[in-house]
Parts: C-alpha cells; structure tokens; sequence
C-alpha cells in the first residue's frame, strides 16, 4: 500500500476508534462531572479510560503495529502524558482563566489532543 493511502487508511481508523471511545467517555465526563466531580478530575479519569481501550485498539487495527509490546507501551504512556497535559492545559486556560464552560473547554481539548496524539502514535508510538 502506498504511503498515501496508508495514512488515509490509518487516519479514518484513528477517528473511528476515537470517535467511539473519545464520544464515550466525553459522556461519561459529562454525566461525573454533573454530581459535582470537579472538571480537572474528571478529565483525569476519562483521560485514562479512554487512553487504555485506545491502546489496545491502535496497536492492533489502526496501525498494525508490529512494534514490541514493551517499548510501544513505554511510548504510549509518554505520549499519553503529553496529551494529558496538553488537555490539562487547555482546561486550565480556557475554563478557568478564560470563564469557557467546562463542557465545551473539555470537548476542545479531545479534539485538540486527538491530532497531536495520532501524529506521535504513527511516528513514534507505534513504529
């Protein structure tokens, strides 16, 4: 398969894993954080959720990884981080300082993420 359409191929697998699994835990961060869980903690458990089903998905669909486990996961977590605070951040900042509703704070921090963790996922995670 050509480079192109690998990455076209790659690409609308990313966003269908992350689509579902992203959609679900944006539900759930809505349905926690709507008993009075505190934004920043609530990210922080949909963050982890999601980014463990993710893994297990990208590494066998997404990217047919043929990576060792043990050094994909190392970079996966490291990867993970970055994107927690990258999202971390964009809470902060857009809710916090900025007066944005969490909600809609939070729902611009996956999107954001997404891109920056399916660019270090292909080159990096997953290679």
């Amino acid at each position: 398969m050509n480079q192109h359409l690998e990455l076209r191929s790659q690409l609308f697998k990313y966003l269908l894993v992350g689509v579902t699994s992203n959609g679900a835990a944006y539900g759930f961060y809505l349905l926690i954080t709507s008993f009075g869980l505190s934004p920043v903690l609530g990210m922080s458990i949909v963050y982890v959720m999601a980014a463990g089903i993710n893994y297990f998905l990208n590494r066998s669909w997404t990217f047919s990884s043929n990576a060792p486990v043990r050094r994909s996961l190392f970079r996966y977590v490291v990867v993970q981080c970055v994107g927690y605070a990258t999202n971390l951040v964009l809470l902060a900042v857009l809710h916090y300082a900025l007066g944005v509703p969490h909600y809609l704070a939070q729902l611009a921090g996956v999107t954001i993420v997404a891109g920056e963790l399916f660019l270090l996922s292909r080159f990096f995670v997953f290679v």
